[in-house]
This record gives structure tokens, C-alpha cells and sequence, in this order.
């Protein structure tokens, strides 16, 4: 009998039937450790409170490990009234001081918060920093996930250099961490496809980032999603492995108007449990979406047909649109060089305009559930679904309506087929 089962379990395994859930995460956020405004205690609350399952406190070169980080009440943060609304909710475990006749605050330690609001299987905080520097003007922003501590900014000659040398590092802290370039587009246009074609071993960027916006855009810029597609196109042309994208708010204010009913951007990762490695690990095999918005029921795709099928969760009256985008062997791999002056308060840029080729829409349906069938010239599939709903106060570069975002999708059907040929 034992035999029986343990062969009915490995069966189960090898066929993907083992319980996989969803879990709904904020990967960017910041507290009053570096420039949020508000106690780690409220930025748990405000997305546990939202039916999150996880958030990564991602404050600025700094990692939420000291018991002796204090702030002034009246200060340059936080205000007397901020300090009243927070003593009011959290006084019981909450700590202050009078200093100089002026009182203080302490801002609580990832330890003290992970005890106090990781909850098995319904609530978790993962081990994170934004890794923030410049390389020459141009700003390099990076988070990593699942760390025990923070590791020195990483400089380099070029972005490509200074992007690069974070990723190995990062790396180097464990095999189950999190390396995610952020918002490329700030300020304005920063870091470029070219950097992450030449850097393979960065796996994860900020397709969308909720907490920024960007000044009037020159033409020859590319959209949130063709920047997605160069990179990935001229990756698996060179046999390298695919980009993903996430969707993060960036959390600064959490007091704002707008932020109490509109959440600007999540990921939703397929794993077994609700644990810092097992969210990781699915991230990496590319188990999840990307969505302002939109929840998907389920999104699958067949390895042995090449078909990625989704379903959307459907809300009443509301319209949706699923978009499936390809990039084809044999694409236009040629760019036209333009200048970006400077204007209206925005640098001046170089950039590179790249083919419409990149890119394409291979089918569009209108309703909550459709499938793709890859063609044999697609080098990948993604899609995208959308709805009428509009983005409250959304960047240039977009999304304008609420979407959702699969990953690109085989990967290893065409590099397989190139082998064989």
C-alpha cells in the first residue's frame, strides 16, 4: 500500500497536479526606513486589509534590520498627526521616546514586522531593498528579493556594467533570490532595450510601475510593452533566456485620495505555498502575471502543442479584450539612430528606433477566455488582457486601462526546433 501511494504522489508530480495556489504580492513599496510616509505597521495593513498575500518593504539601500531607528515627531517625515493616527492604532506594541524635548518614534525591524503579520498560508513579508544609485546622469534602481542583509551599490563604467555587477551580486546571496531591474523609463527613458539585451542574466524588470510618471515623451520612444518585445526578441535570437515582467505600485504616500480604492499594479505568482522561496522559485520558472487591474482565473500553457490558453476573471458589465502578441523568425533586427533634445524640463536622450517588425498582434478576441496556437515562425507568445476601465492618473508610457499581463511563453519549443534544424 505504501509503495502504492508513494507511486500515485510521484505520479501527480510528474503530470503538475500537485496544489498550486495564486498569491497576490506588491514587489515595491517604501515606509518611513527610507522615503514612504507611513510605519511598516500601516503599509502591512493597507495591503493585508486589501486581500494581498505578500509585500516586499522595499526601502532604499537599506534593509529594515536595526532596533534603533528612531524618527522625530514633527520632523522631516513624520507629522504630528501622522505620529497621533499611528500611536492611536498600533500604541500597544508601538514605542516612543522624548529627546531634547522633542519625541520620537521607532519605526519597527523586519523581524519585529514579520512576527507580527506573516500569517501561514494567508500573509507573508519578504526579505527586500531597493538598490538605488547612478551611473554618470542616469538613475539605476534595482530591487532584490529574499536576502538576509544589503550588499554594497555595485558601480560600473557603463549602465550595462552597473546593472550587470548588482545582478551577480545579488546572485551570490543565495539560489533562491530575486534580482528586478525597476522602471526603466525614469526619469526619462534611463535605461534603454540595448542594456537588457546584452544582459541575460537579468531575468525581471518593471513592466509597469504605478508610482511614476513621465514627462511629454519624444516619438521615436517605444510603449511599456515594445520595450518588452525588443528585448525578448533579440534574446531568444541569440539563444538567451526570456525577460519578465511585473506590475509593482511603488508605494510612497499611502494617504493619497486615488490610492484608496485604486491599486496601480500586482503580480500574481502560481506556487505551492505561501513561502519567500517557493514565490521565488515560481517567478523564476516564469508561474505568474502581471496586472493593473485584471485577475486571471487561470492562464496555462500546452508544451506540447504550443497553445496558451487564459481566462479572465470576469466583472459585471464590463467588457474585455485579450491580445496575443508575437515576435517571428527572420524579424527586421535593424535600428534607426535619433537624437531627444532636451525640453520642458526633460534631458536630452539618444535613442534607437526599432522595427515594426517586433512585436506583433497575432490574435485579438473580445471576451473573458481565448488560447493561441503558436505558429511554426513564432519565436514566443504573450498576452495581454485588457478592459474599458481607465488608469487613474496613469503615466505617458501607459497602461492607460486596467490590463493584465502572461509571460512570454515558448521559449524552449523554438530553441528546441532550432536545435533539431
Amino acid at each position: 500500500m505504501a509503495k502504492r501511494i508513494v507511486f500515485c504522489l510521484s505520479l501527480l508530480l510528474a503530470l503538475g497536479v500537485c496544489a498550486q495556489e495564486w498569491y497576490r504580492g506588491n514587489l515595491h513599496m517604501h515606509t518611513y526606513w527610507s522615503d514612504g510616509k507611513a510605519f511598516p505597521e500601516e503599509a502591512a495593513e493597507y495591503y493585508r486589509s486589501r486581500g494581498y498575500h505578500f509585500i516586499c518593504l522595499s526601502d532604499h539601500n537599506v534593509m529594515q534590520l536595526s532596533d534603533k531607528h528612531w524618527q522625530e515627531v514633527g520632523g522631516k517625515k513624520v507629522t504630528a498627526e501622522a505620529a497621533e493616527k499611528y500611536l492611536h492604532a498600533y500604541g500597544d506594541t508601538a514605542e516612543k521616546k522624548t529627546e531634547d524635548g522633542k519625541e520620537h518614534v521607532r519605526v519597527k525591524t523586519l523581524g519585529e514586522m514579520k512576527k507580527q503579520f506573516d500569517k501561514a498560508g494567508e500573509f507573508l513579508i519578504v526579505p527586500c531593498f531597493e538598490q538605488t544609485g547612478k551611473c554618470g546622469e542616469f538613475q539605476v534602481h534595482m530591487n532584490v528579493f529574499n536576502v538576509k542583509g544589503i550588499y554594497p551599490y555595485q558601480k560600473g563604467e557603463t549602465i550595462a556594467e552597473t546593472v550587470g555587477a548588482n545582478a551577480r551580486v545579488a546572485a551570490e546571496q543565495g539560489k533562491d533570490t530575486l534580482f528586478m531591474l525597476n522602471h526603466p523609463f525614469w526619469p526619462y527613458f534611463d535605461i534603454q532595450p540595448e542594456v537588457l539585451i546584452s544582459l541575460p542574466e537579468v531575468r525581471f524588470y518593471e513592466l509597469s510601475n504605478g508610482g511614476n510618471s513621465y514627462p511629454a515623451a519624444h516619438p521615436g520612444w517605444y510603449s511599456l510593452e515594445k520595450y518588452w518585445d525588443i528585448v525578448n526578441a533579440f534574446r531568444i535570437k541569440a539563444g538567451h533566456p526570456a525577460l519578465y515582467g511585473t506590475a509593482t505600485d511603488d508605494t510612497h504616500d499611502y494617504s493619497k485620495p486615488e490610492r484608496v480604492t485604486t491599486l496601480k499594479g500586482w503580480v500574481s505568482v502560481r506556487a505551492p505555498s505561501l513561502a519567500c522561496d517557493a514565490l521565488v522559485q515560481a517567478m523564476h520558472r516564469g508561474d505568474f502575471y502581471a496586472s493593473t487591474g485584471i485577475t486571471f482565473r487561470d492562464v496555462r500553457f500546452d508544451e506540447a502543442t504550443g497553445t496558451l490558453s487564459v481566462e479572465a476573471e470576469p466583472k459585471p458589465g464590463v467588457d474585455y479584450e485579450i491580445t496575443f502578441t508575437v515576435t517571428r523568425a527572420g524579424f527586421d533586427t535593424a535600428t534607426e539612430a535619433f537624437d531627444d533634445p532636451a525640453a520642458d524640463k526633460k534631458p536630452a536622450r539618444k535613442g534607437l528606433k526599432y522595427s515594426d517588425d517586433i512585436g506583433i498582434t497575432a490574435k485579438k478576441v473580445s471576451g473573458t477566455s481565448a488560447s493561441y496556437k503558436m505558429q511554426p515562425d513564432d519565436l514566443y507568445v504573450r498576452a495581454t488582457v485588457t478592459s474599458p476601465a481607465k488608469m487613474a492618473k496613469p503615466a505617458l508610457c501607459g497602461p492607460f486601462v486596467e490590463t493584465a499581463w502572461t509571460q512570454p511563453y515558448g521559449w524552449q519549443q523554438w530553441q528546441t526546433r532550432q536545435k533539431r534544424n
